[in-house]
Order: C-alpha cells, then structure tokens, then sequence
C-alpha cells in the first residue's frame, strides 16, 4: 500500500509538471490542459491526502515532491486566503459595481429584485439578460437606475445610476463584447461588459468531439483579445465585468490578467466560486453548491478597489454575482505593483 501512495504522488506531481509545460507551449488547445486547467481549485484536493501521508510516513522524498504541487497551489490561490480589510477612511467617491450572469432561462424576477436591491449598486453588469427579463424587470430597473443599454443580440445589458456618456460594441462572433463610458460625479470610467464563450465541457461529454473544446477555447481567445482592444483604445479608467466561463488556471486567464487586477485576487477572501452545480450542468435541484469561480471583475492599475465579495444565495441562476466598490478619487488612485 505504502509503494502504491508513493507511485501515485509522483505521478500527480509529474502530471502537473507536464500540464504546465503544456499550456505553456499549446495554451488551452488540448484535452489535457484544458482538463487540468477547468478542475481548478479540485485540481489540488489530492494534497489533502498526499501530505498528511507523507509526514505519518516521514517521506523527505515524497514531502520534497509534494512541495512542486503544493507551490502552485500558493501561487495560484494563496493571496485568496490573506485577510485583507477595506481601507479605514470612508471613499471620496466611491463606486460599486455588480456583475451577474443571470441565466437566461432564469423566472425568478422577485428575487433577481430583491438581489439587485439588497446589493446596492450604482452599476449592475447583466449577462444572458433576454426579453423575458426586459419585460418583467425592465420598468422596476429603470426607477432605481434611470440610465439603460440593453445589447439584445448578446443578452448584455448596463443598468446605471449614472450617465452612460458613449456604447460601443466590440464583435467576437457570436460572443461581441459590450463597451460604455459611464460618468461618475465628473469623472470618466470605461466599463466592459463581456460574456466569453462556453466551455463546452458538457457537448464535449455528449459527443467525444475534442474540437468542440478546441474551437470554444480559440473563440476565448478571439474574445479576450477584442477585450484588451477595447481596453486600450479608450484612455480611462476601466472597469471589466465578465462571465469568464474559465477558471484562473487557463492560459486564457493568464492572458486577460496581463495588464489587468483580478479584484477578488487582491481584495476577496476565499475560494469566491461563482459557478453552481448541478443547476449549471442543467440539472434542476433546489440545492446547488460554489464549484468554480469564472465569473471576474478585473480594473486597470489606476483604480482601487476597496471591497469585493460574492454574494451568496440563490436567486435562480447557475451563477452567484459577484460585488465590488471601487475608490475612484484621484487623491487615491494608485499603482499596481
């Protein structure tokens, strides 16, 4: 037994080695890495017996092992686990921004309601946002935020306290990206509404067609690049809100994190998964549990955020929103390290 476990921790360890060797070369376009890569945080769950093992055993060769996979998990999910507290003098100007994938099947208005009011936000970031939810939602929406851009073809949608100054659309397929520059109290931001491509996961299970994956994976990337486009065209502060649909071990991920702050990487506590299951794999069930955070909130380095949070409960969708306030006072702004 005790050969086996040891067999079965180098070949663990071994496996990421080659995931990450990889991606690194090929991104998200094979079955391995895009495998590893959406397991995500359960990507590491192995440790959880491996080292306790280890140490009963008083392994030094497996404990040395283990650290490689025990080192990724740091960096890729440490800073979620460092108590961070928003700064203690209340924002000058402050701004909160709610990003929600609504589900586009989604009837449950009174509580879709009740959570955009309970939230408080000056800025609400819709996806899968349809006609169903234009006629039921629409009238209550616009008495609490007076300023709308319903991108219908898309199911996006930017509900506002405040002026929406310009909208463009960014095309990417089927999957074009919402672009607006919004006015707070003098002050110019640009926000990016974007719902990525889907992974596919489950027409993958369905058929056994890799290049479902595949082709899913490229439009991503087609979409993040229109993203970072977007981004760097309009000189402003830039707010992104988006239905990822990837975790933040993807290439993909890596790729829109260049250049851009991962607010709940730097102001959240925890796993902060966004993803419900089984509701997400459209299986009906009044229980659904976190299993995956890809639903993000990025800004460029000149805009603080001071909170941000996912907002528990369920309100009908096979996402939980994710809440973030920003700091916009130019006395504040900082720079990234």
């Amino acid at each position: 037994m005790s050969r086996i476990v040891s067999v079965l921790i180098w070949i663990y360890a071994g496996s990421l080695l080659i995931w990450l060797v990889i991606r690194a070369f090929a991104g998200d376009g094979t079955l391995l890495t895009l495998g590893f890569s959406y397991l995500g945080v359960w990507l590491f769950l192995p440790l959880v017996f491996f080292i306790p093992w280890a140490i009963r055993q008083r392994s030094k060769l497996e404990l040395i092992v283990l650290s490689f996979p025990l080192g990724l998990f740091l960096w890729f999910f440490g800073l979620q686990f460092i108590p961070k507290f928003p700064p203690a003098a209340p924002p000058a100007k402050p701004v909160s921004v709610l990003s929600f994938n609504l589900l586009q099947n989604n009837r449950e208005s009174e509580a879709l309601l009740e959570l955009f009011d309970s939230s408080q936000a000056d800025i609400l970031a819709l996806k899968e946002f349809d006609n169903y939810h234009m006629g039921k939602l629409g009238e209550e929406l616009r008495r609490r935020y007076p300023h709308e851009w319903y991108y219908r073809p898309a199911g996006l949608a930017i509900y506002s306290k405040h002026p929406i100054l310009s909208q463009e659309i960014y095309p990417a397929g089927s999957w074009p990206i919402q672009s607006a520059i919004i006015q707070v109290d003098g002050q110019q931001i640009h926000l990016i509404n974007a719902h990525l491509a889907k992974p596919g996961i489950l027409i993958f299970l369905e058929r056994g067609n890799v290049k479902v994956l595949k082709d899913l994976a490229a439009k991503r990337v087609e979409q993040i690049a229109q993203l970072k486009r977007a981004d760097q065209q309009i000189d402003l502060p830039t707010i992104v809100t988006c239905d990822c649909n990837m975790t933040n071990l993807t290439a993909a991920y890596a790729e829109l994190a260049d250049g851009l702050n991962d607010v709940f990487r730097r102001r959240g506590w925890g796993l902060g998964h966004t993803f419900l299951i089984p509701r997400g794999f459209d299986i009906s069930s009044d229980i659904n549990l976190g299993f995956q955070r890809i639903d993000y909130i990025f800004t460029s380095p000149e805009i603080q955020a001071r909170q941000v949070r996912v907002i528990p409960g369920d309100s009908g969708s096979d996402h939980r929103p994710v809440w973030a306030q920003f700091e916009l006072s130019p006395s504040n702004v900082f720079a990234s390290p």
